[in-house]
C-alpha cells in the first residue's frame, strides 16, 4: 500500500481501532494495539519478513486479547450491582420483607397468601388463621414464601 511497512501497520492499527467503534463487543481494540506494537517493533527491526511479521502480530494479539479478557473480568467483578437490581427477575425474592394477609388457614405448615392478583403458596411455622397478617422473611425454591 505505502512504501513503509511501519506506515502499513499503523494504518491497520487505526482501521481496527476505528472498527471497534462500529462493531459490537470489545475485542478489535486489542488487535489494533497489537498492530501499533508491530509498527514499533518494525521501527527497530526494519528487515523483518512478512510471514514473521504475521506470526509476531498473532502472538502480540493473543497476549493483548488475554490481557483484555482478564482486565475486563477484574473490572466487572469490582463493579457492584445496585441493590434494587439484584432481584429484578426474581419476583418471589422481591416480596421478602412485605406484609401479607393469609387467604387460608395454615394447615400442615402451609397456607396461601394473596399478593396483588396472585396467590402464593406459603410456609409457616406458627398456626395462623385466615385474615392474619404475616411478614415474608424468605423464599424457598423460588415459589414458597416463608412467613412469620
Amino acid at each position: 500500500m505505502f512504501d513503509s511497512v511501519i506506515t502499513n501497520w499503523i494504518i491497520v492499527g487505526l482501521a481496527l481501532s476505528l472498527l471497534e467503534l462500529m462493531v459490537p463487543g470489545v475485542y478489535l481494540i486489542w488487535f489494533g494495539l497489537a498492530a501499533f506494537v508491530m509498527s514499533i517493533i518494525l521501527y527497530f527491526v526494519p528487515m523483518m519478513v512478512f510471514t514473521t511479521q504475521l506470526i509476531w502480530f498473532a502472538l502480540i494479539s493473543a497476549v493483548f486479547a488475554l490481557g483484555g479478557f482478564f482486565f475486563y473480568r477484574y473490572l466487572f467483578k469490582k463493579i457492584k450491582e445496585p441493590a434494587e437490581y439484584q432481584n429484578l427477575n426474581d419476583s418471589a425474592e422481591q416480596l421478602v420483607g412485605r406484609l401479607v394477609t393469609l387467604s387460608a388457614d395454615c394447615e400442615d405448615n402451609q397456607t396461601k397468601v394473596k399478593i396483588g392478583d396472585t396467590y402464593w403458596l406459603a410456609y409457616c411455622e406458627k398456626p395462623l388463621k385466615t385474615g392474619d397478617t404475616a411478614k415474608v422473611v424468605g423464599v424457598k425454591d423460588s415459589l414458597i414464601l416463608v412467613i412469620e
